[in-house]
């Protein structure tokens, strides 16, 4: 007998989640869903919510594609379908809501995923060599024989941009699902337009306040930054690369604790073998929190403070190195 797939398992009242400050990966592979399903199974009752927040680039591109996403749902489900997510503490208050495991759970990621999340699911799919989880969702629609909108097209191929470092990064299959979804879509420059945006003088802020703020380790011919910011830690470990950081780790205050973005460039990946979804992974072993991401991106929500993280990832990164 066959395994069940994917569409085998949705029931009548779904909910698709992304993680919080929803990327648009996560918005592309969530609005990809969303679609599947309804082209196959157009009767049910399909949500699309991204918990807690939404970056302003996501928000614009599901404003210019208009697409039906919100940050809230309260109403009746059977189904959970996750997207671009490797950890519970990733989803808000829907990871208690998961950990109850009362609905069908189906995982759909590329991430390093914890174990607490792996318990809670029914289906995984799950491959971390995918650029993203926006190509996993489109080559679902060719094991299904559909054929995304124009608009849902757009999305996952955003998706697809975004997570490829705008096509710097991805195999060979990725390029295969991006010239899939371009026939679909015609051109291009309709997806990069998506991208267009102003970076608001907060983030500016935060950006050159990290900088003004990082201290510098050299492990072997490694040069490590680390920093502390209020907000926008992801754009500021990314500021920190493009100064020349190898690795780049800025960590900002929670209430419960600390939110952390690491990121690398991809060489010191290449010759170091860090993948920084497994170094975060090794550090919520430890305390208790939630972290999971790519080789060169990677996010930790959870306990400890900042003094106490970075000389748990200098300890740890000084032993892999």
């Amino acid at each position: 007998m066959q395994e069940p797939g994917f569409i085998e398992y949705i029931g009548k009242s779904v909910v698709i989640l992304g993680h919080h400050n929803a990327d648009p990966d996560a918005v592309g592979a969530a609005q990809g869903v969303k679609e599947l399903i309804g082209q196959i199974k157009p009767d049910l009752d399909v949500r699309v919510v991204m918990p807690d927040d939404i970056s302003k680039l996501s928000r614009q591109i599901i404003d210019l594609l208009e697409l039906e996403i919100s940050e809230g749902y309260s109403g009746v489900f059977d189904t959970i379908v996750i997207v671009d997510s490797g950890g519970l503490n990733q989803l808000g208050e829907w990871g208690d809501i998961i950990k109850a495991h009362k609905q069908v759970v189906i995982v759909i990621d590329h991430h390093t995923l914890d174990d607490e999340l792996s318990q809670c699911t029914d289906l995984l799919i799950h491959d971390d060599r995918a650029s993203s989880a926006s190509e996993l969702v489109a080559k679902l629609y060719n094991q299904h024989g559909v054929t995304p909108s124009i608009n849902t097209s757009k999305a996952l191929l955003a998706g697809i941009v975004f997570d490829t470092k705008f096509f710097s990064i991805g195999s060979a299959k990725t390029y295969e699902t991006v010239s899939i979804l371009l026939s679909n879509i015609g051109n291009l420059s309709q997806v990069m337009t998506l991208f267009q945006t102003e970076t608001e003088i907060s983030e500016k802020i935060a950006r050159i306040k990290t900088a003004q703020r990082s201290e510098i380790h050299r492990i072997n011919d490694y040069i490590i930054a680390f920093s502390e910011v209020g907000s926008y830690q992801a754009s500021g470990a990314r500021a920190l690369i493009s100064l020349g950081a190898d690795l780049a780790i800025v960590v900002g205050k929670e209430k419960t604790g600390l939110r952390a973005s690491l990121r690398s460039t991809q060489s010191f990946f290449d010759t170091s073998q860090v993948h920084l979804g497994e170094l975060v992974s090794e550090y919520s072993n430890v305390f208790s929190g939630s972290g999971s991401g790519h080789p060169t991106a990677a996010g930790y929500n959870g306990l400890g403070d900042y003094d106490e993280f970075k000389q748990e990832l200098l300890k740890i990164l000084s032993e892999q190195l």
